[in-house]
């Protein structure tokens, strides 16, 4: 695996994704102003150009570009913190003192960010949770982290354990959190605002045919975009683990190692289920999207199958 190619080609997806969610955003804040006030019975393009221009000021396209990049700043100071809150964690300060356990993760994390030259050290967290699991979140010396359970610690061997550590330093190399967490921003916003919208105008008439069309075409892409938004989302959520288990092996040498882990981790998962209440909690939805392991056996999967997975580590 080049990693620098995957830099870029996760930096256009990035691009791509982002111009394209707010191509759609422009749309929908265009269409609403329309539906609210349109300018003339010219056709949509017509009123459309008008609110570009500023002939008239969009308010409502202004008001979702406002408080979606406020949205976009607030997340991307603090939501490194979210992906923390409502667990029970500790963070290891390498110069404090470290059990061997502890000290042997620090290290292990040193280890993997010199060998991928990530140029910084990511802060590393113990979770108190019996379940098997690890996350990444950030992406530079600011926000970086990685997170393992306790119990992940307490029933993979070492080699396993540093292939889970490899696989979270390849997202954070990847920029993988930065991706996902545009698009899901975006997304959300996107789906909360055509479902406000689609709602309040589905028994409303205008005299007006712009005003019309526009309502029109808000309540059908309230039906057609919960769908493309949550595939496009999903498939770069599969595609990021791909690349993640890609560069384990790369940081490491050892498949075997990823894929023992893996296996762990999945037959845990079966079995163990103490702490099954524990994913329903808002938080923990926000953060099993990050995990290394969640169930996944169809395209509305955030992360690919296990056997899926396990054929690419082996090169089938």
């Amino acid at each position: 695996m080049d990693f620098r190619e995957s830099i870029k080609i996760n930096n256009r997806k990035t691009k791509l994704v982002v111009v394209s969610y707010i191509a759609i955003m422009l749309l929908v804040g265009l269409l609403a102003d329309i539906a609210f006030r349109p300018l003339s019975n010219n056709g949509l393009l017509y009123d459309m150009q008008l609110y570009m221009t500023f002939a008239a000021i969009p308010y409502i396209t202004l008001g979702i570009m406002v408080c979606t990049l406020v949205g976009i700043f607030i997340i991307s100071k603090f939501g490194h913190k979210m992906m923390l809150s409502g667990s029970h964690y500790r963070e290891l300060d390498s110069e404090g003192a470290l059990s061997v356990q502890d000290k042997q993760l620090v290290n292990m994390v040193e280890e993997m960010a010199i060998s991928a030259n990530l140029g910084y050290l990511p802060r590393v967290f113990v979770m108190e949770s019996a379940q098997m699991n690890a996350f990444a979140a950030g992406w530079n010396a600011n926000n970086a982290l990685v997170a393992v359970t306790s119990g992940l610690l307490a029933k993979l061997t070492r080699s396993e354990v540093q292939a889970v550590i490899a696989h979270e330093i390849g997202h954070i190399l990847h920029g993988d959190s930065k991706l996902t967490l545009y698009v899901g921003i975006l997304a959300n916003v996107i789906l909360t605002l055509t479902n406000i919208l689609g709602r309040l105008f589905f028994f409303s008439r205008s005299r007006n045919n712009n005003a019309n069309k526009a309502k029109l075409i808000l309540m059908v892409l309230n039906l057609v975009l919960p769908i493309i938004t949550q595939v496009l989302y999903l498939y770069l959520s599969r595609s990021r683990e791909y690349m993640a288990d890609a560069a384990a092996v790369q940081l490491t040498g050892d498949n075997q190692a990823m894929i023992s882990a893996l296996q762990k981790i999945s037959g845990d998962y079966e079995v163990h289920t103490d702490n099954r209440e524990e994913y329903e909690s808002f938080t923990e939805k926000y953060r099993a999207a990050a995990y290394i392991f969640s169930k996944g056996d169809s395209i509305f999967s955030t992360h690919p199958t296990i056997d899926n997975r396990l054929k690419k580590l082996r090169g089938e």
